[in-house]
């Protein structure tokens, strides 16, 4: 074996410790802190739920692993979730807003992302199917502030929520990241009804340029 040859087979193994105990070291510490990040997750969306929903004393998730004794019809809701979550688009959890044990709504869940960035939304839904606030929890779009200042906020003043979901709405010069939670809530809205089939998206004329 050449002089060469041995100093590449060293420098090889050399690179393959350095490359074992990056990979260990980065490992090691995600393990530790992944528990906490999703631990400071589920606080922040325990504490966005509240804030949906002022009046609730308990959200009870939409889970085929909720305790069937004691919160049966969220155990069925679950089920029913996991039997049409395959063919939803944006809407991942769904909890049933609580007082004193008697329901007042549904919170409902919902992500979506397009070409612009992508946004992480709650919607309180009533009973009967009245649509109420959305609560950022993530809002990475390029056209934040106009989504935000000229469509979130507008939603979130008006007493007709459908009215807010028109499409001269929609134009808040944040038109495509409007239309992705305009589809993100009224998605929600057919699974908390129990009425999901297909989601129905109003058609949008856009003019050239137009975001």
């Amino acid at each position: 074996m050449n002089e060469f040859t041995k100093k590449l087979l060293k420098t090889s193994a050399v690179l393959m410790i350095i490359a074992g105990g990056a990979s260990i070291l980065v490992g090691a510490v995600n393990a530790i802190t992944a528990p906490t990040i999703a631990n400071n997750n589920i606080e922040k969306e325990k504490k966005m739920l509240k804030e949906v929903s002022q009046e609730a004393d308990t959200f009870v998730e939409w889970s085929v692993d909720t305790d069937a004794s004691s919160n049966k019809e969220e155990h069925d809701n679950g089920v029913y979730l996991d039997s049409i979550k395959g063919n939803l688009t944006y809407v991942r959890k769904v909890w049933t807003a609580k007082k004193n044990g008697e329901s007042l709504g549904y919170i409902a869940r919902f992500y979506g992302k397009n070409g612009y960035g992508a946004v992480d939304m709650l919607v309180s839904i009533s009973l009967k199917g009245d649509l109420g606030n959305l609560s950022i929890i993530e809002d990475s779009m390029s056209y934040k502030g106009k989504l935000e200042k000229d469509f979130i906020a507008p939603y979130n003043k008006a007493e007709t929520k459908d009215d807010a979901l028109s499409n001269q709405a929609i134009k808040c010069g944040a038109t495509f990241a409007a239309k992705l939670v305009r589809n993100g809530i009224l998605e929600a809205k057919e699974v908390c009804l129990k009425t999901f089939k297909t989601i129905s998206l109003v058609t949008i004329d856009f003019k050239k340029g137009e975001n």
